[in-house]
C-alpha cells in the first residue's frame, strides 16, 4: 500500500489564496447577515421588554416598601395600644 506524504513546505499560488479568501468571506457574510428591518423590529422589541421589566421592577420596590412602613406602622400601634393599659 502506498504511503501519502504531505508536503507542507509547498506554497500555494496567490490566485487560490483569493480565490479562497472570498469563498471564505461570501459563505461568511451570507450566515451573518441581518435584513435591516428585522434588525431594527428587535431592537424595539427589546426597547419594549426592557420598559415592562423597569416598570414591573418599580412596582416591586414600591410594593416591597410601602409593606414595611405599613408593617412598621402596625407593629407600632400593636405596642402603644399594649402599653396604655
Amino acid at each position: 500500500m502506498e504511503e501519502r506524504r504531505h508536503n507542507y513546505h509547498q506554497s500555494i499560488s496567490d490566485e487560490d489564496v483569493q480565490r479562497i479568501a472570498n469563498a471564505i468571506a461570501a459563505r461568511t457574510h451570507a450566515e451573518f447577515l441581518i435584513d435591516a428591518e428585522l434588525h431594527y423590529n428587535s431592537h424595539k422589541e427589546l426597547d419594549r421588554l426592557l420598559t415592562a421589566y423597569e416598570t414591573a421592577s418599580n412596582i416591586f420596590w414600591k410594593s416591597f416598601l410601602s409593606l414595611i412602613i405599613l408593617g412598621a406602622i402596625v407593629l407600632a400601634g400593636i405596642g402603644i395600644a399594649k402599653g396604655v393599659k
